[in-house]
């Protein structure tokens, strides 16, 4: 019987070592290579997996197949049939070597180039052309000035969707968004807004670009593959200055585990942002909070967060995502997001009337309760909160509950975004009080707010349109014409920054015929429908301008009150606009909040009925 020694002096010259370490090295070159290649082509999850347990069954055949055969001159041998005096194994040995090295350095070569090579495979927000008149712009705007000085700022970008299947996009939008609550809800990081990070999705930009785009010093990117209950999930974080990779990790799990995933990736992150960027020794412990344990309903959650954000003015779409959120709520009754998005729902169907605004209202209320029971410091229920008290007429209160959100959140762009919006109604309620003092301290308050909400989200055309409300009330026409610009840059069809130009113009004593032009391209109809009526009447066609009316009566009836009532006041008929304004104020039409600084109104602020209008509206 051999020796040990004898035996492993054997396998030596039999190049069976040799041979194991080659296997190794170039099936785990072989792997990384499929890793990379396998999500492209949209080879399902499952196969990695596979591949990687063949690659392991295959190791023992190999060694097996070295011990028996030799290489020789003449082809592949078993090793008993050739004398040892012509045996070549020590020629193949010193072969066998210079690969395993080659393959090595090839290796090692390709782990550091992933680690330093800036990277160019992110999401982009528009065309190169788009992108620089978008950054020019920024660089030249006074909003643009609460720029992120620390390397704590962050934008999430839309995580990929590799599944193959179109129908699964909401489940990597709805990661991507998750996340990026996550790590608002962390504390200490800036958080780029969820419009600006999903401007970029299926695109492709230098990150560098996406960095002074968005001001931020790093990215989190990364894809998702989900296969029946199977998911897995690539994240890096990466620095926008020079594509350095602070952290990477790749997740496979059941879809059951998805939650877990959100929380360790947000950790992470937030560990490798503190402890990498800031110096510490140890990052703290963050608190993150996790939504629904239940995989159906995050599922359903998802669905209904995706068609709300794509089809938040169509009656079909907001009726879609209520059911996606009911699902979810039978599911798990405690699920809080599910709760908001129903909030949401109600809300959307408030602004457009598609419901009577009483009932809608009851519904928001009743959905507000479910949150606050739940999570009542929660920036979900505190900006809900808001919400309800602005269309109950009670704007202090809303402040209150904003002020609480902002300094709770103070990195949400939301949040920043519905502050500005309450200032700027707490300065038309201090207006009609003559508290000249407490109107511009809310004024400078509510630009404060847009500014930071715009340096958070800045290609959001939402906190556009709350600045464009800022400039139509001081008369700015010049600024929201900047506005409009930008926002076509955006979005052709951007809607409502048209229709603030045009009644600026108007209202201001500009160019009745550029403020037609502007007003008759608005999308909104029943913004559109209002101005261009109120203008055609004052260029004396008063005809056509009724058509307008009788259009929007068509498709709104009462609905449209507050519209009506702006036309009529500015056709000098104050009787008839009162009347439309007390219908408004009767059946809640949210326009009525605006009542107190509304230009178009202005010819009824005489008036002592109006005056009991606006105090009923809360402006007293």
């Amino acid at each position: 019987m051999k020796s040990p020694i004898s035996f492993f002096n054997e396998l030596k010259r039999r190049n069976v070592v040799r041979m194991g370490m080659l296997y190794v090295v170039a099936s785990w070159m072989v792997l990384q290579i499929a890793d990379v290649m396998f999500e492209p082509l949209g080879v399902p999850a499952w196969v990695l997996p596979l591949f990687m347990s063949l690659l392991a069954v295959g190791f023992p055949f190999a060694l097996v197949f070295s011990w028996v055969f030799e290489l020789t001159p003449e082809g592949i041998k078993r090793e008993s049939e050739i004398d040892r005096s012509e045996s070549i194994v020590h020629t193949t040995s010193h072969r066998m070597n210079v690969v395993i090295v080659l393959l090595l350095v090839v290796a090692i070569g390709g782990l550091v180039a992933d680690r330093l090579i800036p990277r160019n495979d992110v999401q982009d927000a528009a065309s190169p052309q788009r992108a620089s008149t978008i950054q020019a712009e920024a660089t030249s705007d006074s909003v643009q000035q609460a720029v992120t000085d620390t390397d704590t700022s962050i934008a999430v970008l839309p995580f990929v969707n590799m599944s193959g299947d179109k129908d699964n996009e909401y489940f990597s939008d709805g990661l991507t968004e998750e996340l990026l609550n996550s790590l608002v809800r962390l504390g200490g990081l800036k958080v780029t807004g969820r419009t600006s990070s999903f401007a970029f999705k299926d695109q492709n930009q230098d990150l560098r670009e996406i960095g002074q785009l968005l001001n931020v010093a790093n990215v989190l990117e990364g894809s998702v593959r989900k296969a029946g209950n199977r998911v897995r999930i690539t994240a890096q974080l990466v620095k926008t200055s020079d594509g350095y990779h602070l952290w990477s990790e790749t997740f496979d799990r059941e879809l059951d585990d998805i939650f877990s995933i959100q929380a360790e990736i947000a950790e992470q992150v937030s560990r490798a942002l503190q402890v990498t960027l800031l110096g510490q020794d140890e990052a703290d412990e963050p608190a993150v909070t996790l939504a629904s344990h239940n995989a159906k309903a995050y599922e359903e959650y998802l669905r209904g967060l995706y068609v709300l954000q794509h089809e938040p003015d169509s009656k079909p779409g907001v009726e879609k995502a209520r059911n996606h959120f009911e699902k979810a709520l039978a599911i798990d009754p405690e699920y809080i997001e599910a709760y908001e998005g129903m909030f949401n729902v109600w809300d959307r169907i408030n602004r457009n009337g598609f419901v009577p605004f009483t009932e809608s209202i009851g519904q928001m209320a009743s959905y507000l309760g479910k949150m606050q029971s739940l999570a009542p410091t929660s920036e979900q229920a505190l900006a809900a909160a808001a919400r309800l008290a602005m269309v109950r007429y009670d704007y202090e209160q809303a402040a209150e509950y904003i002020e609480d959100a902002a300094s709770r959140y103070p990195g949400s762009a939301t949040v920043q975004a519905t502050y500005a919006g309450i200032n700027m109604l707490l300065r038309s309620k201090y207006m009609v009080d003559g508290a000249t003092e407490k109107a511009e301290q809310a004024r400078e308050n509510a630009v404060n707010a847009i500014r930071e909400a715009r340096a958070l989200d800045p290609l959001s055309l939402a906190n556009l349109r709350n600045q464009g409300n800022i400039f139509y009330s001081d008369g700015d026409c010049a600024g929201l014409e900047r506005l409009l610009e930008r926002a076509l840059e955006l979005d052709p069809d951007a809607g409502r920054l048209r229709g603030l130009l045009a009644a600026c113009i108007y209202t201001n004593g500009g160019d009745k015929q550029l403020a037609l032009s502007h007003a008759e391209k608005e999308p909104l109809d029943f913004f559109r429908h209002t101005l261009t009526a109120i203008i055609l009447d004052s260029l004396g066609d008063r005809s056509t301008a009724q058509q307008h009316v009788d259009e929007m009566t068509l498709a709104y009836g009462d609905s449209a009150s507050y519209q009506y009532g702006q036309v009529y006041a500015q056709w000098g008929e104050p009787d008839k606009a009162m009347t439309w304004l007390e219908t408004a104020l009767e059946i809640h039409d949210p326009g009525i909040i605006t009542s107190g600084g509304d230009p178009l109104l202005d010819p009824l602020r005489d008036e002592p009925r109006f005056k009991e209008i606006l105090k009923a509206a809360g402006y007293d």
